[in-house]
């Protein structure tokens, strides 16, 4: 099994009307993960309704 390696990072959570999506960057501000639930498309079964709500979140550890 590898090394752990412990890296600063920061988390961006975007909560909008049509998705949900989060970034992660590191110290030097490269982007090493990114994904988004979009919920019309990923979430169908929910019947998803627009509705007018927009939070960002940074959280930097």
């Amino acid at each position: 099994m590898g090394e752990h390696v412990t890296r600063s990072c920061c988390l961006g959570w975007d909560f909008s009307t049509q998705q949900v999506k989060v970034v992660a960057i590191d110290a030097e501000l490269n982007v090493f993960y990114e994904d988004s639930v979009h919920f019309d498309r990923d979430l169908p079964e929910f019947g998803y309704v627009p509705v007018c709500v927009c939070v960002c979140v940074c959280v930097c550890v």
